[in-house]
């Protein structure tokens, strides 16, 4: 079994990449059920990463926007 790096520690861009290769990889559908839950189970890790460094980014814009006006 694949050893992940903590996913509270990747950058949006490495996160993204990762997550766009394990979609490939489930789509192939070439994986036993056991690899596919793995991969799923890190998909949404990284998915969650994704999601909180767009948000901390959207609240830097808005908090950025507002001391401008």
């Amino acid at each position: 079994m694949e050893k992940f790096e903590e996913s509270t520690s990747l950058d949006f861009e490495t996160a993204l990449t990762e997550l766009e290769s394990i979609v490939g990889k489930l789509e192939n559908g070439q994986l036993s059920l056991e690899e596919s839950l793995q991969l799923y189970k890190r998909g949404e890790m990284l998915s969650q990463r994704c999601n909180q460094l767009l948000d901390e980014a959207e609240s830097q814009i808005v908090q950025q926007s507002s001391s401008d006006d």
